[in-house]
């Protein structure tokens, strides 16, 4: 299983370098960045999919995670709550009073 794996991975490298070589595109990463940009056109959903795991993992905010959906804050935070998803606001702790 490891072995395809590495071999897909080779095929596909090779394929992303030979688009770069013909001149289609410039790096590698435009490459990637078109594939994903035609794949969250085709099927939207995985754009939201993609954007509330990012959110989850806390490797962006809720602003920035709307963004990558496409919707507004407060569209977003729609979508967690259908989705079950806490959204967690953390706050300074009160000071104790003397």
């Amino acid at each position: 299983m490891l072995r395809d794996m590495i071999r897909v991975m080779a095929v596909q490298e090779s394929e992303l370098e030979a688009l770069v070589k013909a001149g289609i595109f410039q790096s590698k990463t435009e490459v990637v960045d078109e594939a994903l940009r035609l794949l969250f056109a085709s099927r939207p959903e995985l754009r939201f999919e993609a954007a509330i795991q990012l959110f989850k993992d806390g490797e962006v905010t809720l602003g920035r995670a709307a963004e990558i959906a496409g919707v507004t804050r407060w569209e977003f935070e729609d979508i967690l709550a259908s989705h079950d998803i806490q959204r967690v606001v953390e706050g300074d702790a009160a000071s104790p009073s003397k």
